[in-house]
């Protein structure tokens, strides 16, 4: 039996060397432990094979109710919800670290999937150099179609699904999930819930029609008003007398070396790859999330490797005159919370301009623009709050492993 106590002290400790701050954790936080405990310490029930040739998991009678297999009630997920910032997509990545450690959890899912000769690449979350189960509700959509998919019929396959779910996922028992939407992700959750397992996901919304429907209610949380993550985003800015200023002096004199449109220069100073591009590059150059974590892998280092970007001629001017840009620079701190990143920038001619009250009136931008549709502006604009957030905790995180390279 598991001591509740003692798995939150190791909560709170990975939550510092994540960059939260635990001083601002509540009850509601030790309560989500609380119940996923009591999940894991409730012996695994059998599950009834899902009969092949369903086009359609949890089909719904007459009357409107999920019909279901009788042999489980299918524990109901745990949803955090709340404004971008507040810290629910990094508790997440603690509790998956440490509860996968605790209870000897694996994490069946590998950089590379297959599905006899063919292959799905995921894209694997890093929390302190160390890989996590944690993805997208989209990705883990993905998945299920591909193991789902049959190649040779051109068909869905139901039974290769519950395959892939009891051999692969099951043994994981907890499924951590990001970004979960009220459309676009049935029946996927409620395929995994109906399994035996236990989804725990973010969400910026509250209401969760489908999951309702289809008679797997969620518990839902709220994380509101304070930002968990430590740091702010003047903290990512390096003045002339900072140690870090000579850093960026050092590889600038570096050979330049090119990936696709993006220049870039690099070395390992003790432990820590530093890697400095200019940032009007980093954000022009033509690449979203799946190209910035292609570029990583490119880098010249060895696995669990920490990284610090280095941008330099940081200038907030760019991405108030180019909404690709924008949309690029929210794409690249995406992928630096995920990996772990940290990031310090300045500017040679000036004092950056980077604080929240900055950022946030980049909004004003992204909606007065012409010639992009509205739910792209939301989406958008949603993404500068979480970027905002996202530069604190990466400039914690870079003067942190500057120490450490020192």
């Amino acid at each position: 039996m598991q001591d509740l106590e003692i798995i939150w002290q190791e909560i709170e400790a990975t939550a510092v060397s994540a960059g939260l701050d635990p001083t601002k954790f509540t009850d509601t936080h030790r309560e989500i432990l609380s119940q996923i405990i009591s999940f894991l310490q409730t012996p695994r029930p059998a599950v009834e094979h899902e009969p092949n040739g369903w086009r359609k998991w949890l089909p719904l009678d007459k009357n409107g109710g999920a019909k279901r297999p009788s042999a489980i009630t299918p524990p109901a997920p745990i949803i955090i919800c709340g404004e971008p910032g507040t810290g629910k997509t990094t508790f997440l990545n603690v509790l998956d670290l440490v509860l996968r450690r605790t209870f000897n959890l694996p994490d069946n899912i590998q950089p590379v999937m297959h599905k006899g000769a063919h292959e799905y690449y995921v894209t694997k979350r890093l929390l302190n150099g160390r890989a996590i189960s944690l993805l997208s509700v989209k990705k883990w959509t993905d998945l299920l179609h591909f193991y789902t998919w049959d190649r040779a019929t051109h068909g869905l396959v139901a039974a290769d699904r519950t395959a892939f779910v009891q051999e692969t996922l099951l043994p994981m028992r907890l499924i951590f999930a990001d970004e979960v939407e009220m459309t676009g992700y049935s029946p996927t959750l409620p395929i995994l819930a109906q399994h035996g397992l236990l989804v725990i996901g973010t969400s910026n919304q509250s209401r969760f029609a489908q999951l309702e429907e289809r008679q797997v209610p969620p518990h839902v949380y709220t994380f509101a008003g304070i930002d968990l993550r430590a740091g702010t985003p003047a903290e990512a800015v390096v003045q002339p007398e900072d140690p870090a200023w000579a850093i960026f002096d050092h590889l600038q004199a570096q050979p330049v070396a090119q990936f696709e449109q993006l220049a870039y220069q690099q070395q390992q100073i003790g432990e820590v790859l530093f890697v400095r591009m200019a940032f009007d590059t980093a954000v022009r150059a033509p690449l979203l999330e799946n190209e910035w974590a292609t570029f990583l892998q490119t880098l010249p280092r060895q696995p669990g490797t920490p990284i610090v970007f280095l941008l330099d001629d940081f200038s907030l001017e760019i991405l108030r005159t180019d909404y690709n840009a924008t949309i690029r620079f929210v794409s690249l701190f995406d992928l630096i919370e995920q990996q772990g990143i940290g990031v310090l920038v300045r500017n040679q001619a000036g004092l950056a301009e980077l604080s929240r009250e900055a950022l946030s009136h980049m909004k004003i931008t992204i909606h007065a623009a012409r010639g992009v549709p509205e739910t792209i502006k939301v989406k958008t604009a949603v993404g500068i709050d979480r970027a905002t957030s996202r530069i604190g905790q990466a400039g914690h995180m870079g003067h942190r492993l500057l120490k450490q390279a020192a």
